[in-house]
């Protein structure tokens, strides 16, 4: 999109307006500390956080869990191997035991700090009660100066089921980058091939909050593109049911009426926002590296 897009898109988008709805979104994705969390540590560093029945279940049941006032250790080999192995183990007890659901057979990588290295696998469901971080992609599709192209998220996720999303949303698995995880959510969510659009980074945003599954602490690289005026969409994983043109004032309206999801919502926003050339994104964001 060209620089005088911004400047164009004034009369359509109220900036005041979004910095509203930011700040108010912001509070819920942000951490407030109102419930008592257990620090997840293997391999001498932090890598969760996890309610205290959780820690207590498996400091209990899972062999190689050890839990001290404010810590939940879990003792593996050196090996990311070994790791991964006592991760699942804990995985499985907690899903045999009601604590995880919809289990993805997907395994999303554990990171010891904010560096690419990472010290184990784990499958997706757990992370959410294990307090693990993940990472995920986002993209912001618009359909000329006016309008954006989003989707429904089909009504048997397991989270969020029937809310609306971005047009394609979706986690970055072990082994994957960014630009080949959004490539393939791309194809899957919206037949949409990327090489046929001009991709603009937006910013990286932490959201860190407790959910009713445990913890979330997701890293979302946002990206926006515009699509040609004649793309066909379709989805082809059966996780959205619409695919749909929306003007811009309609997605800020629904997401004003908390319709899309905490995640998307602050996606557009950045993209909304970084597009009126007025302000910038809040506390929750920062450039991408």
């Amino acid at each position: 999109m060209s620089t005088a897009w911004g400047v164009a898109q004034e009369a359509l988008i109220d900036a005041a307006r979004l910095q509203r709805l930011l700040a108010r979104l912001q509070a819920r994705a942000r951490f407030s500390g109102d419930a008592q969390l257990i620090t997840l540590r293997m391999s001498g560093a932090g890598i969760g956080y996890v309610r205290p029945d959780v820690a207590d279940l498996l400091a209990r049941d899972c062999a190689g869990f050890s839990r001290s006032d404010d810590t939940l250790l879990a003792e593996a080999g050196s090996t990311i191997e070994e790791r991964s192995e006592l991760l699942a183990r804990a995985a499985t007890l907690l899903r045999d035991r009601g604590v995880l659901r919809g289990w993805r057979n997907e395994e999303l990588a554990v990171r010891a700090g904010a560096g690419p290295e990472f010290i184990a696998v784990i499958e997706r469901a757990a992370c959410r009660p294990l307090g693990i971080t993940t990472a995920a992609v986002h993209l912001n599709a618009w359909a000329d100066d006016s309008s954006m192209v989003v989707a429904r998220r089909s009504a048997h996720k397991t989270i969020d089921p029937g809310m609306w999303d971005n047009l394609v949303g979706g986690m970055v698995p072990a082994g994957e980058t960014v630009l080949d995880a959004l490539t393939r959510e791309a194809l899957e969510e919206a037949g949409l091939d990327l090489a046929t659009v001009s991709l603009q980074p937006g910013h990286k945003l932490h959201m860190r909050r407790t959910v009713p599954e445990g913890f979330q602490s997701e890293v979302i690289y946002v990206f926006d593109a515009t699509l040609p005026q004649d793309l066909a969409l379709q989805n082809r994983d059966g996780e959205v049911t619409v695919i749909e043109r929306r003007a811009v004032d309609d997605v800020v309206a629904a997401i004003e009426r908390d319709e899309f999801t905490l995640e998307s919502a602050l996606v557009a926003l950045d993209s909304l926002l970084r597009h009126t050339g007025v302000a910038a994104p809040g506390d929750l964001f920062e450039e991408q590296s």
